[in-house]
């Protein structure tokens, strides 16, 4: 259900805190449910177990230019980003490149064109901590996503094997360069 209220105030998003862990495992594994409708229940659920727990986020805000930016309308968190070095998949990213792991807005609030706000912060960050690039993998059907994604420079650079719980899925690789942002 998409929420037209005309009382919507201005979005902010603030950078989290260990604080926020709970609030960012409970809204992340909210809006993941939200966006994997197809994704068997066991699976989705083993994902969301491993990787939707308050210790896990709060690992991962300890991380060395990591951040999660939380999506706040009316003082209500309603989306988050979370930013991570890390791992990319191999050949397909340069160095010195930081991943978006996530990004996601509840489903009741897609439409309103929050993700941008949210993605603009998000390279604002990004350009901060001087990284040369940006990477994200999407699901290859999620058409909704990659279009967004594509709209903001970002550009398919290969295709990784993800997997949630015994699900193999197939995402793009894709990547932004940050200097031309």
């Amino acid at each position: 259900m998409v929420n037209t209220s005309p009382e919507l105030t201005e979005p902010i998003v603030r950078e989290g805190t260990s604080a926020d862990a709970s609030l960012l495992a409970e809204l992340g594994a909210r809006t993941f449910r939200e966006s994997s409708p197809n994704t068997p229940h066991e699976d989705l659920e083993s994902y969301l177990k491993e990787n939707f727990t308050p210790e896990k986020l709060l690992a991962c805000l300890s991380v060395k230019n990591g951040a999660a930016l939380i999506l706040e309308l009316s003082g209500q968190a309603i989306g988050y980003a979370f930013l991570c070095p890390g791992e990319a998949p191999n050949r397909l990213v340069p160095p010195h490149s930081i991943q978006l792991k996530w990004l996601y807005i509840l489903g009741e609030w897609t439409g309103h064109k929050l993700g941008d706000v949210l993605m603009a912060r998000c390279l604002e960050h990004v350009r901060h901590i001087g990284v040369g690039s940006i990477w994200i993998t999407v699901w290859n059907n999620n058409g909704r996503a990659i279009h967004f994604y594509e709209r903001w420079g970002f550009r398919k650079v290969g295709v990784y094997d993800f997997v949630v719980g015994r699900d193999m899925q197939k995402d793009f690789v894709l990547l932004k360069d940050i200097h031309t942002a």
